[in-house]
């Protein structure tokens, strides 16, 4: 089987015409090949034995050509998945992408009822991340991000969406939420994030975030709910990190 595979490798690394040149040439050679074998046993003096020969050359040349192809096309499909899941899952935490948190709660808010607020928006940054890893190293940097994106996972509901924005940022959509229900995995987020050092055993480490809130009104776009959110985040920043900026507090 790793013989099979490293050909297949080789193989579908060449050019497409030479892919193409080559099963055409290798099905000709077999098929001629069969034929003159067949002709030598005096394979061609009856009906019969034609049929027999020529179902035999279809057989032992569209078979292996027909398992390269469906080889190729396994191949293919593995690629596209293992693509797909790169382009909507954030490596590292098992969260959304950016990508993929727009398209989804675009899709909530256009499926919501126009005259009702679809839900809210946590914009959620740990705060001093580059000195993690400017004193611990990147390593630790990454099981912090890790257990952030692990936390975040454990507090949405079933059409809630969590992503990773990049580097330290994260951001939550909770779908139909109202202040009470934002608030309180916004503060569960918070505590929870407190105690990360404790989980991976860094207790020199302090790890917390900051995060902004925002809520869909009725007309507006996810764009300008992000926008609300991050400009909570970044009142948050100013007076002192670690809390939480509701944008009906603005």
């Amino acid at each position: 089987m790793n013989t099979f595979n490293r050909w297949m490798t080789i193989f579908g690394d060449l050019p497409p015409i030479r892919q193409i040149l080559l099963l055409l040439g290798l099905g000709c050679v077999l098929a001629s090949g069969l034929a003159g074998l067949f002709f030598k046993l005096g394979g061609y003096d009856s009906l019969g034995k034609t049929i027999i020969l020529t179902s035999v050359i279809v057989l032992v040349v569209g078979g292996p050509l027909g398992a390269v192809l469906v080889a190729l096309n396994y191949r293919l499909k593995l690629m596209a998945h293992a693509l797909d899941t790169a382009f909507r899952k954030d490596g590292m935490t098992g969260l959304s992408t950016r990508h993929e948190f727009y398209l989804r709660v675009e899709d909530t808010i256009l499926r919501n009822n126009p005259a009702i607020s679809a839900g809210a928006v946590l914009y959620i940054d740990a705060d001093h991340f580059k000195s993690v890893n400017d004193r611990f190293g990147h390593a630790a940097g990454d099981d912090v991000l890790q257990e952030i994106g692990s936390l975040i996972g454990k507090r949405l509901g079933r059409r809630d969406v969590g992503a990773r924005f990049g580097g330290e940022e994260f951001a939550v959509f909770l779908a139909d939420a109202d202040y009470g229900k934002a608030a309180w995995v916004a503060h569960a987020i918070l505590q929870d994030v407190r105690g990360i050092s404790r989980r991976i055993g860094r207790e020199e480490l302090s790890v917390t975030v900051s995060i902004g809130v925002s809520f869909h009104q009725p007309g507006q776009s996810l764009e300008q709910l992000v926008n609300a959110a991050d400009t909570c985040l970044y009142r948050a920043k100013n007076q002192g990190r670690d809390r939480i900026i509701y944008e009906m507090a603005a």
